[in-house]
Formats: structure tokens, sequence, C-alpha cells
């Protein structure tokens, strides 16, 4: 995720870092191509050209502004959901962290509060290395051991198996009375909200935008932005490809945009900062216990990852 900061107009004008036109600079090439095509055209076949009008083009711009702008709508919302569950996964987190630290503090329950606070930084990783299609056996190493990390890294679903081994501390908790009937109510109803969250996550990784819709706003973009110089020729002339080329870069760009807001999840520029949301609830589990913590993750050239 792109960090902003205060900057000029002229930064703002001139950056690239975030920005979607490195993406789409060769479509925007390409428009420019054609306007030199259409240019020469007109130059050689003018009386062609007197019998097009931009009037048509300026519905089809009106029609494609609307499906562009309900796609990245939708890609937004994706987004914007994304982060909303980020944002309960560390509630939820915290929220069973102090539990346990303030409710097991009996001498023979530390081992429990201790294992619970693992499985939560554990479940905590596990589930943000998914999201991303990353290995976790190692990253799970280091938290659980070799040994268990490879049993829990052998699972169809590791996060939701890490999910079962904490109700399974919170029952052993309440079997040996450390935790009363509701304490352990409200421990599992945390442990659900977790599972919530990981389902939603799932959700939003595994279902993209119906491939149609997206299709029908790709294809229309690069035609309206490849025949718009033909157009125009007649009426801009040698601003023809000035006028192309800002009328490619805001549609080109909407629509590169849209479809890397529609994954939340990934390591592009304007998607969510994964790592530093993972290390920051594990720095806030680490400080509950009294241990070292790691620093935050910061953003390096604006870009938090």
């Amino acid at each position: 995720m792109i960090v902003p900061a205060k900057r000029g107009f002229w930064q703002l004008l001139l950056t690239l870092q975030g920005s979607v036109l490195p993406r789409v600079l060769p479509q925007i090439l390409l428009v420019a191509l054609l306007s030199g095509v259409a240019w020469l055209m007109y130059d050689y076949l003018p009386n062609y050209f007197t019998s097009y009008s931009a009037s048509a083009f300026g519905l089809l711009g009106l029609l494609l502004s609307l499906l562009l702008g309900f796609r990245n709508n939708a890609s937004y919302a994706r987004w914007w959901e994304g982060r909303q569950q980020l944002g309960a996964l560390i509630m939820h987190a915290r929220s069973l962290g102090r539990l346990a630290a303030s409710h097991l503090t009996q001498a023979e329950s530390q081992a429990t509060q201790q294992q619970i606070f693992l499985l939560l930084r554990a479940f905590n990783r596990c589930l943000i290395y998914g999201l991303r299609d990353k290995p976790i056996a190692v990253e799970l190493a280091a938290i659980l051991g070799t040994e268990q990390a490879q049993r829990v890294a052998k699972k169809s679903n590791p996060a939701d198996y890490l999910l079962l081994l904490l109700s399974q501390q919170v029952a052993y908790a309440r079997r040996k009375a450390w935790l009363s009937e509701i304490m352990a109510a409200e421990f599992e109803s945390l442990i659900s909200e977790l599972a919530n969250v990981q389902a939603a996550c799932e959700r939003l990784k595994t279902t993209p935008i119906p491939f149609a819709y997206m299709l029908l706003a790709h294809r229309t973009a690069y035609l309206f932005c490849f025949l718009l110089p033909f157009a125009l020729i007649a009426t801009t002339g040698l601003t023809t490809p000035i006028i192309s080329c800002v009328v490619a870069y805001a549609f080109f760009g909407l629509d590169a945009l849209s479809a890397e807001l529609e994954e939340p999840f990934g390591e592009q520029p304007n998607q969510l900062p994964l790592f530093a949301i993972e290390r920051t609830l594990d720095i806030n589990l680490l400080e509950a216990q009294e241990l070292p913590a790691p620093p935050p993750l910061t953003a390096v050239k604006y870009w938090l990852n």
C-alpha cells in the first residue's frame, strides 16, 4: 500500500511511485501511434473523414464511464472489505490475548496461556501468508517449533487447524477449572470471530468479480481508445494525439487500477499491507506477554508491504 506523504503540485504531477502509468504506458503509446496513423490518413484522404462525427463517441464514452465506474466501485468495495476484515482480525486477536493474560494467571495455567499466545501468533501469520500463497512451514517453525509447524503445514487448511488447537486449549483450561463456564464461552466467541474473519478473507481471495463483466469493460475501453483518434482527427487536428493519450490514460488507468484493487491481498503497490499488519499484531501479542518485540515495518519509498 502506498503511504501518502505531503507533496507539492509538481511532485504529484510527476510521481510514478504507486501510479498505474508504467503499467498502461504501452497502451498509451499505441494510442499515440494510432493518432499518427489517423493524421496521415486524414492528410491523404480528407474527404473520407468529413463523414465521421465525434458525437457518437461521446455516447460511447458515457457508457464506458459507467462500466468502468461500476467496476471500480466494486473493486474498491472488495479492497475496503479486506481492510475491515484485517482490522477485525487485529481486534479479536488482541481481545483474546488480553483475556488469556488476565484470566489464566494461575501458576499451573501458565503453560496454557503461553500456548494460546503462540497459537494466536501462528494463526495470524498462517492466515496472512496463506492469503498471499506464501510457504508457511518455515515461518510457523519460528513460532511453534519445527515439529509442530510441519504438522500444521501439512493440513489442507492450516489456519483453521490452528483455531481447532486454540479451542482445545480453552477446553483444557475449562476442564481444569482455570476458566469459568462464562469465561470459556467468551474465549470461544472470540475464536469464532477469528474463524469468521478467515472465512471472509478466503471468500475475497477465491471469488473475483465475474470474468464476463471484467472482460466487457476491458474490451470496451480498448476499442474506444483505439478508435478515438480516427473520430477526433477531423476536428482536433494536430492536438489529436494529446487528447487521445489523456483519454487513454484515464480509461486504461481506471481499468488497471480496478484490476489491482480487485485482489486486495496481493503485493502490488495499491494492495493491502498484509505483512505490516501481521507484524503489528505480532508486536501487540508479544508485548502483552512482556516479551521483546520486533520493530514495526515501515514504508520503503512510500510503499508499505
